[in-house]
């Protein structure tokens, strides 16, 4: 059987290979952030402590969309507020719905947003106005919902991030800034932030993350040794904390992080171009020390 083909949104339309089978739609909070090749983002499902909250929703989306849901499943995920798949092939064919547990409690308006959104030709208009109703429904929510455990580990082996942290939130944003700082997990990939940072990135590294839902900044383990200036790690954190100060723009129903004024205020650290030169220079370094870090396995005892 073929694998289903994603597609995010709001982002711009971004697909891995088309399959002709079933094709599904995640619906991303804040935007969406590198995924390694054939692997495809899925929102965590967690054990439904109730099934009455779930078949309730379940029985009012279905009055909504005609029937068409075929199974529904609750999740607590904080980053994917709903992922939707249907056979493409089949005019009105059932869907199969994932979608975040705070809309078990949704007015009549927001769920008939949702069915909208699900039935509605990606992109279009009637799609991206129901988007703004699911969003707005989210984010009035989002502080109730359950909140994963985060184990922060700021200090590192060459430096301890808190101190970057503090000191650029003074030099830069006059000390305003109250978000939590970590390096990323030893086996590290890019952390699970909600939005990548495109400046220092490839398609197979990230090397800094912001994560408006837990207000953290996590940066990847390949910088933290001692051959790697402080300029360079200061970089990444700054723009990180740019994110942190400036709230993605909304247009025509589209998530906007890098704007023009993002990009003239990233320009006011003195290093950034050094920074990036640097990266550019050892990008090949960067790599294979990810490739040492994965490749790490704690012993056994």
């Amino acid at each position: 059987m073929n694998s289903p083909r994603p597609m995010r949104l709001p982002s711009p339309a971004r697909s891995a290979q088309r399959s002709p089978g079933r094709s599904p739609v995640q619906l991303e909070l804040f935007g969406s952030q590198a995924t390694p090749a054939g692997q495809a983002l899925r929102p965590a499902l967690v054990p439904v402590p109730s099934a009455a909250p779930r078949f309730d929703l379940l029985r009012r989306l279905n009055r909504l969309t005609g029937g068409r849901l075929r199974s529904l499943e609750l999740t607590d995920n904080q980053r994917t507020i709903l992922s939707v798949r249907s056979d493409r092939v089949i005019n009105r064919a059932p869907l199969e719905l994932r979608i975040h547990r705070s809309f078990t409690e949704a007015p009549e308006e927001v769920l008939e947003a949702v069915a909208t959104f699900v039935e509605s030709k990606r992109g279009s208009d009637r799609a991206r106005e129901a988007l703004a109703v699911i969003r707005e429904h989210f984010t009035a929510h989002r502080a109730t919902t359950r909140k994963r455990r985060l184990r922060l580990t700021p200090e590192g082996e060459a430096l301890d991030l808190r101190e970057l942290r503090d000191d650029l939130n003074e030099r830069y944003f006059e000390g305003r800034l109250t978000v939590d700082i970590s390096w990323g997990k030893a086996a590290g990939g890019g952390s699970r932030g909600a939005q990548r940072c495109r400046r220092h990135r490839t398609a197979s590294l990230q090397l800094g993350s912001y994560s408006y839902e837990d207000k953290l900044i996590r940066i990847h383990r390949v910088l933290d040794d001692p051959s790697v200036p402080r300029y360079v790690v200061e970089a990444v954190v700054h723009h990180e904390l740019l994110h942190a100060d400036m709230p993605p723009e909304v247009r025509g129903g589209k998530r906007l992080f890098h704007t023009p004024e993002f990009r003239r205020r990233e320009r006011l650290y003195r290093n950034l171009g050094r920074a990036e030169r640097w990266i550019g220079e050892h990008l090949t370094e960067l790599l294979r020390a990810r490739q040492a870090l994965t490749a790490k396995k704690p012993r056994k005892r």
